[in-house]
Order: C-alpha cells, then structure tokens, then sequence
C-alpha cells in the first residue's frame, strides 16, 4: 500500500474518492487528497459523485463531515489530508484501467486509446508504464471529460518527454492550447493572477504535457515509481513554514517534468534557499534554467535527518494565489 503514487485513486468505506499525492508516504496511510464526495440520493444504490477542486475547500469538507482523515504530520508539521490503510475499500490502477478503457465503446474511450496509441508510437513507451487517470479511472467520466493521462518510471518519463518535445507536431490531432480555449484554459487554472494573464498565457501554450487532441483537452503526469525515490518518510523533515515571496534564479530545472515538480535555485535575498517543489501539475514545465524569477508559496526549513544537511525550499501550490512568473 505504501508503493501507491501520484495517479492512483482511492475509494474508501465512507465512499469518498482520493487521489494520491507524491510518491512517499507514512508506514500506515497514504498521503491523498480528497476529490470526489457522494452526493446523497436516497432511491439509488449507487452514490453519484460531485468533484471538490480547491484544496481549501476538500479540507474544509473533511474538517465538518470526515476528520478522521485530516492528520496532523510532524514530518510536514502540518495537517495533511490521508487515508489510513483500514479506511481503504478499492484502490484503482491506472495502468490496469487503461485495458478496461479500451474494451469501451464510448467517443470518450476511443479517443483515450488511439491518444495513447499514438504517444506509445511515437515515443517508445512501454504499455505497462502508462495508464489513464481522472474521472476515466473512477468510472465518473462523461463525454466533454478531459483525458487525463500518466507515465510512470523515472528513466520512462525522461526519455518520454524527449520524444514528445521532438514529435509533438506530427502527431495526428494534437495541438497545443491556443486562441479562445488557451484564455478559457488560463482562466480556470491561474483565476486569481489577472495581473499575470500574458505571461501566463505565454507559459501554458508552450507546454507540451497538455493540449488537445481530436475535441478533448488532455494533460499527462510524469511520476517516478517508488524504487526512484532514496528516501523514506520521515528521513526529509520540514519545518518553520511561512508564506514567502522570494526573487531568485532557476539552475536546475530536469525535474520539472514530474509531478511533484522541483526546480533547483538561487537566491541572493535567500542564500539557503535551494529548491521550489509543487505537487500540483500547474506548475510542471513552468519555467526553465537560467531564468530569473518571482516566486510566492510557502517558505520553510527541510532537515534531512540522515546526512544531517539543512536548507529552505519553496512549496508552491497549497495556496490558488501561490505563482511563479519570470522576471
């Protein structure tokens, strides 16, 4: 249970949805934020769901009906949001589920499998490294869903985003965000930086982890696997945590690929601070190296209790104002 990463889902006995955060977790629950939550019909069996999307509000959510799964980490020493092993009733696979979409009928479904049909084609990925997340994995999905999509593996991904920078053009269908749907898109996920909007606009259209492809937007995840991360919970300690704004420069940005993402930096005003990281996808593929730029999230000490080594970093995205725009 502890191998789970970022991707997976879980329903638990209360019937609520989680998708899994990050790649390390405690010895007896999964580090998961809540996503979907039943909506109480009394004549049907089966619970429909409704998606929560702010992080404020699934912990709020949480606080007033569920609290057993808000858990105070002294790790993080904070409340995460997590959901211990005997509250998990299924846990859901994308990889797996990717054999389940393709046996369906449905526009959605096609459109899922020749998508990665063509992304295994003209990359080289393995089968068994990419599946299907999102509301396509919980069975909630409906016809205007977006194709939410995963690669796992560290050595997989690198050479996964390699190839889809070199091919992106030349594969059938797919187009990066632009004109009226890159607004609407840059709208919804960044709805509280107005003042960034063309910087923004700018940032997302050059992504290529997301876009569209055929009448579907779609956005695909690089996780590392378990076995990728040399670090067991508890060994990387955070603490003294406060909102931050920091000017500083990127030196590093290889793993900003995955999610969570991390870029290395400098800093003259803050000459301990080492790295941004973010478990939210948004930030992925944000900014590259040599860039100067602003930064606003939450400022904290890290200890690592095994080398004993002591620096600051940046977590980006525990707050929709959080940001990072180049100078």
């Amino acid at each position: 249970m502890e191998k789970l990463v970022e991707g997976y889902f879980i329903t638990t006995v209360d019937n609520l949805i989680f998708e899994v955060k990050g790649v390390v977790h405690p010895i007896d629950r999964i580090i998961a934020y809540v996503r979907y939550v039943p909506i109480i019909v009394s004549s049907e069996s089966i619970p429909r769901y409704q998606k929560i999307y702010d992080l404020s509000e699934r912990e709020r959510y949480l606080k007033d009906n569920f609290s057993e799964y808000l858990w105070f980490s002294k790790t993080h020493e904070r409340v995460l949001q997590t959901v211990p092993f005997e509250k998990v009733k299924r846990v859901h696979d994308p990889v797996k589920h990717m054999v389940q979409i393709r046996k369906n009928s449905s526009a959605l479904s096609i459109s899922t499998s020749r998508l990665v049909d063509l992304l295994i084609s003209h990359t080289g990925i393995n089968k068994t490294d990419i599946g299907v997340t999102g509301s396509q994995l919980i069975g909630i999905a409906n016809e205007t869903s977006d194709i939410d999509l995963i690669v796992f593996g560290e050595s997989a991904c690198y050479e996964f985003y390699r190839r889809l920078s070199e091919s992106y053009d030349e594969i059938p269908g797919l187009k990066h965000y632009k004109g009226e749907l890159l607004n609407s898109h840059v709208d919804f996920r960044w709805r509280e930086l107005t003042n960034y909007k063309t910087i923004l606009r700018e940032i997302e259209s050059k992504k290529i982890l997301q876009g569209v492809f055929e009448n579907n937007e779609f956005f695909i995840r690089l996780v590392k696997r378990h076995e990728d991360i040399k670090e067991s919970y508890g060994q990387i300690i955070s603490k003294n945590w406060k909102v931050g704004e920091v000017e500083c420069q990127i030196t590093d940005h290889q793993d900003s690929i995955f999610t969570p993402c991390a870029y290395q930096v400098e800093s003259s005003e803050h000459p301990e601070l080492k790295q941004i990281i973010s478990y939210r996808g948004r930030f992925t593929e944000h900014v590259s190296k040599g860039q100067f730029v602003n930064v606003r999230g939450i400022l904290e000490r890290v200890v690592n209790t095994s080398s004993g080594e002591q620096y600051q970093q940046l977590v980006l995205g525990e707050n929709s104002s959080d940001y990072m725009i180049p100078k």
